[in-house]
């Protein structure tokens, strides 16, 4: 480590600063420093430092500082901001193929004050809670409503979303401002369409709560028109539909938290742009750390293959 820092230190940057990022004391340092002066040899990786850099894949040294740099980039991008150290380390191997493990981004993360505190006192729903093994996508989706206000109508709005149990993609959502049936029929023509099995379902169930516009015949109609069963849970159990509740929870936290929104069609724009960002940039860890539509890509590869969900 005392090697690192003297590198970084004789090319001109800041003694305070090279020993913070490092977590070198300064005591320790210019000990170093009277030692060498002195003729003896200082202390090395062996004796306990702690290496101040990471190899790439191709064998080279990446210093703490410059991977310190690559944790800010990806917490600066408007998705990356949302990850745990768990997923920056996907990132930094996947982008920046680096060999690096958990415990070191967490450290870097931890010095750097990038790790969020954990709240206390929120429930989170248990993802196995029925017995349904879903081995491919198309296979078991999830349909929830949520509601939106419209700070500068002073109008709820009702976002209605659908979710692919397996590859965790949002296929279809409908923003309104009336909560019926014939929003939940738009939402599940256009799932079937975005997936391209629009009349030719096999298998496919379509798992709500036992909302109004759920419970609809006219809802019921459509489900037996496209051959779709429809699944719905228990009354006050929210864990039965627990990944669209999760992503529901994510796009409050992550889109909706201090945002006002003056009309309807700014609301669509926003919760537009976080879908995509959702399907195409944001990491999963359930997913091996791929995006929604990587995952969904990888259809015919070994990978998707050997994963089985029990829900």
């Amino acid at each position: 480590m005392y090697s690192y820092a003297s590198e970084w230190i004789s090319i001109g940057a800041p003694i305070k600063s090279v020993l913070r990022i490092l977590g070198l004391k300064k005591s320790t340092y210019y000990r170093q420093q009277l030692l060498i002066k002195s003729g003896n040899r200082p202390l090395n990786q062996s004796e306990g430092n702690i290496p101040g850099y990471s190899l790439n894949v191709c064998g080279e040294k990446i210093f703490d500082l410059e991977i310190q740099k690559y944790i800010m980039k990806i917490k600066k991008d408007e998705v990356g901001q949302f990850y745990g150290y768990k997923k920056v380390r996907a990132v930094l191997k996947n982008k920046y193929k680096l060999k690096i493990n958990k415990k070191k981004v967490y450290r870097l993360m931890k010095r750097m004050n990038l790790l969020e505190v954990k709240r206390k006192g929120i429930k989170r729903y248990s993802k196995v809670c029925k017995n349904h093994v879903i081995t491919d996508s198309n296979q078991l989706w999830e349909m929830d409503m949520k509601y939106v206000y419209i700070a500068g109508t002073r109008e709820i709005a009702y976002l209605t979303s659908i979710i692919d149990v397996f590859d965790r993609s949002i296929l279809a959502y409908d923003l309104s401002l009336s909560p019926n049936a014939e929003q939940a029929k738009i939402v599940v023509i256009k799932a079937l369409y975005n997936r391209e099995i629009k009349g030719k379902t096999s298998e496919l169930i379509i798992r709500t709560d036992n909302g109004s516009q759920f419970i609809a015949s006219k809802f019921e109609k459509l489900c037996i028109k496209e051959k779709v069963t429809h699944e719905r849970i228990p009354v006050h159990s929210p864990n039965y539909n627990a990944h669209i509740e999760s992503y529901h929870r994510y796009l409050q936290e992550e889109c909706f938290a201090g945002r006002l929104f003056k009309d309807l069609e700014e609301a669509t724009n926003t919760i537009e742009k976080y879908v995509s960002n959702y399907n195409f940039k944001r990491i999963h860890s359930s997913i091996d750390y791929r995006t929604p539509n990587e995952f969904y890509n990888l259809t015919n590869s070994n990978f998707k293959n050997k994963l089985v969900i029990s829900i």
